[in-house]
């Protein structure tokens, strides 16, 4: 006998219909069965298909075991799909108060409009959830949007309000290194301003996206060295040897980026374009560092299934740019997904080993008349360059060396003064002296030490001081300051000459690529490795100081001082008149000077000299 009428049952099964919780989805699951793409924000409106390695991000942030994601990635890989899929997601299936944070106030208000605004509208699954901002009801306003058990709230990262009285269980970060340097204000760093929003949520969800910038300053960057370090390896067509796509493996004929092909770095065979989707399908996630909670993925262009990014475009784009700079960072950043390592014009110390010539340390060669000297001093040794100058700023390393000793003692400078008083035989025979020679009298602790050397070695060794600021001359207006027991200044005593050494480390730099022309830089056989890392141990790199960028230099390695050594000789060059010589008057001084030194036996030491193997690099040169 029925209890209950058919109508009765019918509202029994419509209202436990209504309440049966959904299935339990991934979030590659629900795009692919819910999300559509709509014609304002897609090239193909229509049904959503997740690609291969956008799967595997999207579930990482729907896996209860991931609290962090991070996506270090290039353009055209559907990152802002994944955050709209994200935001549906929490709408539908797992309702949540959600933050999206973009880089300025405008990006949110436009991300809101131009993505969310259109997936709301066309995705039927959302269609009702939530309610129009044009409306009169408060609660939905263009950044701020109310559904049945939670909110979407959209800031930007320049807004320092915008994080205040904000509680969110999952946060979205987008285009990171785009968010203003400095932070929000005063109210300090935005990352930071956005996970604190999380804290009390047991299952929060914290992602992270952006397209990298500069190494060193990417946010992304830094994020993606903490996770795990997800790369997307894919299988050779050929051999079957799973790889990830590195651009170094891209290949095609110069002039000829339409037949760019993949070299399987296993089998070394070329791959096609047209095994590109075959491989992607078939590749997978694999962690590349122990996994801590933080997922981290990183991908790029040759991955992307768009009909921009095939391996003969991306070859026809690299090949467009050349060796333009700026375009080149461009590309780096935004189709490799990778930072832009800041080096200035920093030259690779090994290149300029190569470059070392036949002609014997310790003597100058033809075409060089001026002798200066550069001198670094540390509290154990004192680091000197000789150089030899001549025409258009040419210039060739006569000495380098470290002498060993406690530089607040004597017997360390005894040392530099026997290298500063020597002769210098020149290639045609003539002997030469140094005629200017800078210290440095930076340290304080040895300064008046330097003082003292140069008081009574003057006006031919002066005492400099690095400036490091931006736009100083090479060489400024020395100051006096020796004083009187009145406190008045000596005006005959030790003066310190300003030597700008953010110019001249950029200056030397740029001519160390340099192998013609003006400023070449020329080096003996036989200089040891060490003082080419030395004189590249700074790269120039952008900071940020109050909100705006600033070229810095930065020590990559711990030892400098034949860099500094070399602006302070260059610095002594200008000081005796580089730019201003004659140097045809000053060959034919040399040449004058010739006829009698070759008329005459030259000095034991001289012998020595001459005779001594050229890998001269410490203070036992003068036991050679």
């Amino acid at each position: 006998m029925q209890k209950f009428s058919s109508a009765a049952i019918d509202i029994w099964n419509q209202a436990i219909t209504a309440w049966r919780p959904p299935p339990k989805m991934t979030l590659s699951q629900w795009a692919d069965t819910y999300a559509y793409l709509s014609p304002e924000s897609s090239a193909e409106a229509g049904k959503w298909r997740s690609l291969p390695y956008q799967a595997g991000i999207m579930d990482a942030i729907t896996d209860p075991c991931v609290e962090r994601i991070t996506i270090m990635k290039s353009a055209r890989v559907g990152y802002t799909k994944i955050i709209n899929h994200t935001i549906g997601y929490h709408v539908h299936q797992d309702p949540a108060p959600i933050l999206v944070v973009q880089p300025t106030i405008e990006d949110a208000e436009g991300y809101s409009k131009d993505e969310i605004a259109p997936m709301l509208r066309d995705t039927p699954c959302l269609a009702g959830l939530v309610a129009d901002a044009r409306t009169r009801y408060s609660n939905n306003t263009i950044l701020k949007k109310s559904f049945p058990g939670g909110t979407l709230i959209m800031v930007g990262a320049n807004s320092p309000r915008g994080f205040r009285r904000i509680s969110a269980r999952v946060v979205l970060f987008d285009e990171t290194d785009g968010y203003p340097p400095g932070g929000a204000g005063a109210e300090g760093d935005q990352i930071m301003l956005g996970i604190r929003r999380t804290e009390y949520f047991w299952n929060r969800k914290i992602v992270l996206g952006s397209t990298p910038t500069i190494s060193g300053l990417s946010r992304i960057e830094d994020s993606f060295n903490q996770s795990d370090q997800r790369r997307y390896f894919v299988p050779c067509p050929h051999c079957g040897h799973m790889q990830v796509l590195k651009w170094q493996r891209l290949t095609w004929p110069k002039g000829q980026p339409e037949q760019a092909a993949y070299q399987c770095e296993s089998c070394e065979k070329l791959i096609a374009h047209s095994h590109k989707r075959w491989m992607i399908e078939r590749g997978e996630w694999r962690a590349t560092k122990p996994f801590n909670g933080h997922a981290g993925f990183h991908i790029w262009a040759a991955y992307s299934y768009s009909p921009n990014a095939t391996w003969a475009k991306l070859a026809e784009e690299r090949e467009s740019i050349g060796k333009n700079r700026d375009k080149l960072k461009t590309f780096i950043n935004t189709v490799l997904g990778e930072c832009w390592e800041d080096r200035g014009s920093q030259p690779a110390w090994e290149n300029l080993h190569t470059r070392c010539e036949p002609y014997p340390f310790m003597e100058v060669p033809a075409g060089a008349y001026l002798l200066t000297c550069g001198t670094d001093v540390q509290h154990d040794r004192l680091a000197v360059v000789i150089r030899a100058w001549g025409r258009g700023e040419a210039s060739y390393l006569v000495f380098w060396g470290e002498l060993y000793g406690d530089t607040s003692q004597p017997e360390v400078w005894g040392q530099l003064d026997q290298l500063l008083n020597r002769n210098y035989r020149h290639a045609s025979g003539a002997d030469l002296q140094i005629v200017s020679a800078a210290i440095d009298s930076g340290d304080g602790n040895r300064t008046q030490v330097v003082y003292n050397f140069v008081r009574t070695r003057g006006p031919r060794c002066f005492a400099v001081k690095g400036q490091s600021q931006p736009g100083k001359p090479i060489i400024g207006r020395p100051h006096a300051v020796d004083v009187s027991y009145r406190g008045t200044t000596i005006k005959a005593g030790v003066q310190v000459w300003p030597v700008g050494s953010d110019t001249g480390k950029s200056t030397i730099y740029s001519r160390l690529q340099q192998t013609n022309g003006q400023g070449v830089y020329h080096w003996p056989i036989g200089l040891d490795a060490d003082y080419f890392q030395q004189l590249t141990a700074e790269k120039q790199i952008t900071k940020y100081h109050k909100g705006y960028p600033v070229l810095e230099w930065q020590k990559i390695r711990s030892k400098n001082e034949a860099l500094d050594c070399e602006v302070y000789a260059y610095a002594a060059a200008i000081r005796a008149g580089l730019q201003r010589i004659n140097f045809e008057q000053l060959e034919q001084q040399t040449r004058a000077t010739k006829t009698t030194t070759t008329n005459t036996a030259p000095s034991r030491q001289a012998q020595s000299t001459r005779s001594a193997r050229p890998a001269v690099s410490r203070s036992n040169w003068m036991q050679r």
